[in-house]
């Protein structure tokens, strides 16, 4: 919001989310080998204790009003380290919690994930033009150290995959075990597909808030709606029958189609309802996914969900560089249908192929099929 307003250019904001996406597939490509051969626990620490210092540092761009540069760089190494948090926190998760409770993990993650999405961004809105930018960007330095602390509380966790893996298998075996199993593949490449046109909307919002809402600042209260469909769909989560790795396709076309809808309907009313549905369909993939992933052989989980991660960061900074690159020519609504329909399209591209039954329709019946194939 901050650059939006001191420079009042789509480009600029498309090219900040740009800066703040590019790094992540590397990170998450990188956290999944270090979360099985490594501490996840000792990994995550020095994630969030490094993202908080340079968290801290962006506040003294902002302080002085010059030098936004700096904001691009800095903005791009947390990002870096970011990225290896989805590996690293699955890795953690998955020794954590058995078969029997993995789905409440999973769930109550989300479920809080979604309370913060929901609170932060409608505080930080109405702070923002009272206190100003500087205050808030350090707190959310402090809210990783924080993070840091509650993290060292858990359990100590060794590495178990340290002397088996080789660089091959460092490098490409989460890639490997996710495009063998059909449900993963639809996990992955669905995760590229939604992050594409999701990050393109994203890029517009402050154009969106201020032509439907009034004000760029507004775009706060479209994020705590994503925070809010976030918190249904973990609720909606909680009905058994959803309780399967079948709903998994239909909500991510229901992801797509919502962020789509968003582009046509032209409604601040409905474009709340619209982002509220799209992440509560996400919660619905994200957790009966994350079920999925945490259930593989335990020194492959986290680079499992590096593959899944960094196809997704790599849809979101493919979505960001095409809304940098076409904002002087496309419309942000044409670009976002455009890619809504690609996004089905590779969606269909993933689902096909051979069929895992018993992994898409229905839970395992069995500690035996537990086992990953």
């Amino acid at each position: 919001m901050v650059l939006f307003n001191a420079t009042k250019s789509v480009s600029v904001t498309a090219g900040y989310l740009l800066v703040r996406v590019a790094p992540r597939p590397l990170g998450a490509w990188l956290g999944g080998p270090l979360g099985d051969a490594a501490s996840p626990r000792s990994a995550i620490v020095g994630a969030a204790v490094t993202q908080g210092t340079v968290t801290a540092a962006i506040t003294v761009p902002l302080a002085l009003g010059r030098g936004y540069w700096a904001i691009f760089v800095l903005v791009g190494i947390s990002q870096l380290v970011g990225g290896s948090w989805q590996p690293l926190t699955s890795a953690m998760m998955a020794r954590l919690a058995g078969a029997e409770s993995r789905h409440t993990l999973n769930l109550v993650y989300n479920l809080s994930m979604g309370g913060m999405m929901l609170g932060a961004p409608a505080v930080g809105a109405l702070l923002l033009p009272v206190v100003g930018a500087v205050p808030l960007v350090a707190g959310d330095a402090v809210s990783f150290v924080v993070s840091a602390v509650l993290f060292l509380s858990l359990p100590s966790m060794p590495g178990i995959a340290g002397r088996s893996l080789t660089v091959r298998t460092a490098a490409t075996g989460g890639f490997a075990a996710v495009f063998r199993r059909p449900v993963l593949r639809v996990v992955a490449l669905g995760a590229f597909s939604t992050t594409l046109v999701i990050t393109a909307l994203q890029a517009a919002l402050p154009d969106l808030a201020a032509q439907r809402f009034g004000s760029s600042a507004d775009a706060g209260f479209c994020w705590a709606a994503v925070g809010l469909g976030a918190m249904l769909g973990s609720v909606i989560a909680l009905w058994r029958p959803l309780q399967r790795p079948a709903v998994i396709l239909p909500a991510i076309v229901g992801e797509i189609l919502c962020v789509g809808a968003v582009a046509l309907v032209g409604s601040p009313a409905l474009d709340l309802v619209l982002l509220a549905g799209n992440t509560a369909s996400a919660s619905l993939v994200q957790i009966e996914g994350g079920v999925i992933i945490q259930s593989q052989a335990a020194d492959t989980v986290a680079r499992v969900q590096g593959a899944v991660s960094t196809s997704r960061f790599v849809g979101m900074a493919g979505g960001a560089m095409l809304a940098l690159l076409l904002a002087l020519t496309l419309k942000w609504q044409t670009l976002v249908v455009i890619l809504a329909v690609v996004g089905l399209g590779l969606l269909g591209v993933a689902a096909l192929g051979p069929s895992d039954r018993t992994a898409m329709t229905r839970g395992p019946s069995s500690p035996l099929a537990e086992i990953p194939d």
